[in-house]
């Protein structure tokens, strides 16, 4: 039985520079295009802020939903062991596109010093946008035992990892 991959990424705030949790295997790694390979997507970072479920859940606004992982793409999840996401405003600043000539340790591909702050957001770390540790919604991955997209519900998630903002 194949298992199906979420990766959540809640962020407080709106602002033009999300983050995701990028990995071969996700929905919509190369955009929201069946059949095009966009190194520099971004859809899976859109806010999903004030939408209704059935446009939020799988990012249907955006296509999202529509793009599965190419044939044979997924994301190793060891039972015990670990596994490793990219986070990145957009996929160009990931190993993912243009070799990974884009990468650094921020998620913006560029290179900032261990304290910065982007002054056009609201505090705390410029690439979060949030006010406070406290605000920050975290990331959790979650499994569910369907392998098909429409069996898998909110009640059929398990999170099995965590990373509190």
């Amino acid at each position: 039985m194949l298992l199906t991959f979420v990766a959540l990424l809640a962020l407080s705030a709106t602002g033009k520079a999300h983050c995701a949790a990028w990995k071969k295997g996700m929905y919509c790694l190369g955009g929201n295009v069946i059949g095009q390979d966009n190194n520099n997507a971004y859809h899976a970072i859109d806010p999903l802020y004030k939408l209704p479920k059935e446009k939020w859940w799988w990012q249907a606004d955006r296509g999202c939903d529509l793009v599965p992982p190419e044939a044979g793409e997924f994301l190793e999840i060891p039972a015990g062991g670990n596994f490793t996401v990219e986070i990145a405003h957009n996929r160009a600043f990931t190993t993912l596109s243009y070799g990974g000539k884009f990468t650094s340790d921020w998620p913006d591909g560029k290179q900032h010093p261990a304290n910065w702050n982007d002054p056009n957001c609201l505090a705390f770390d410029g690439a979060m946008h949030t006010t406070n540790r406290s605000r920050t919604g975290g990331t959790a991955f979650a499994i569910s035992y369907h392998s098909n997209l429409a069996d898998v519900t909110i009640e059929n998630l398990v999170v099995f990892s965590v990373l509190k903002g």
